[in-house]
């Protein structure tokens, strides 16, 4: 995956845990994705100064397929959706709102209720990070492409611990592709979607619905 051109517009910080779909977003997933519930709309909560506990993550490519939520079921797990995120940002300044929502999305004919999902013509990355303060163990999820996209093309979906990328899940599409990670000892969360290098050159692109399906945390013991 390229570096990112230091030349490029910078990034735009949306502090708060608020966020909304642009409206041709909206268009996209009025067909196939109810909007049942959105990220708290509340004051962010501020990340915490940092420990001394080193965080234990893995960093690494995901390549390999399931057809199953790995987060469903797993027993004390705690939604991704359900919290307030602490930052949301995209260098697209095609963006007016953050393109994140927090509802229901289909994946190959299977809805998964906790979504986070990113609408856009994707020109550029969008993010969206999480203040874990040292409580949860474990990351997982499932990435794909959402059933009611406008095309299927391929995203690139990664993860950073702290601020380091540590797990990439290139050319995805519509086909589930798990993340499983560790995150000990991690202060922040953040998931991010991308288009692959191989797609700059047709910006704006296709609109997709990048989804991050069931991605869920386990609490640490103790």
């Amino acid at each position: 995956m390229d570096d990112q051109d230091p030349t490029s517009a910078p990034v735009r910080r949306k502090p708060g845990s608020a966020v909304w779909l642009s409206a041709a977003g909206v268009a996209v997933l009025a067909v196939g994705i109810v909007i049942g519930s959105t990220f708290d709309a509340e004051p962010a909560t501020p990340v915490g100064a940092s420990t001394t506990t080193s965080p234990q993550v893995e960093t690494s490519t995901v390549v390999a397929s399931a057809p199953e939520s790995v987060a469903a079921g797993r027993p004390g797990a705690v939604w991704l959706a359900d919290l307030p995120p602490v930052d949301s940002s995209s260098i697209d300044d095609m963006y007016v709102e953050s393109p994140w929502t927090a509802a229901p999305a289909k994946v190959r004919g299977v809805t998964y209720s906790k979504s986070v999902s990113a609408t856009g013509a994707w020109c550029s990355a969008a993010q969206l990070t999480f203040a874990l303060n040292g409580e949860y163990d474990r990351f997982t999820a499932q990435v794909a492409i959402a059933d009611d996209s406008l095309m299927t093309k391929e995203l690139d979906f990664y993860v950073l611990v702290d601020d380091r990328r540590v797990t990439e899940v290139p050319d995805t599409g519509p086909t589930p592709r798990p993340v499983d990670l560790a995150v000990t000892g991690a202060r922040l969360l953040t998931i991010g979607i991308e288009p692959p290098s191989a797609d700059r050159s047709d910006c704006p692109g296709p609109e997709r619905v990048g989804v991050w399906a069931d991605p869920a945390l386990t609490p640490a013991a103790g």
